[in-house]
């Protein structure tokens, strides 16, 4: 996995808390199970450039928000 990847998860999960959004719900929305977002928000598994377009579109954030 490369740093890009180990770096987004923990920012995906930062803007979650600050929209006051459960990960229950992003994950519902995302159409993908609580413990693999947990996965993702922690670092532990990769996020596919589709998945990455929806959890910015929930989020209300742009791409270069989560890779800077």
């Amino acid at each position: 996995m490369s740093q890009l990847d180990v770096k987004i998860g923990p920012k995906i999960k930062s803007f979650r808390r600050q929209l006051g959004l459960q990960a229950n719900k992003l994950a519902e929305q995302l159409g993908i199970s609580p413990s693999y977002l947990n996965l993702i928000e922690s670092g532990k598994r990769k996020i596919d450039g589709d998945l990455l377009l929806k959890v910015c579109e929930e989020l209300k954030i742009e791409l270069s928000d989560l890779t800077n």
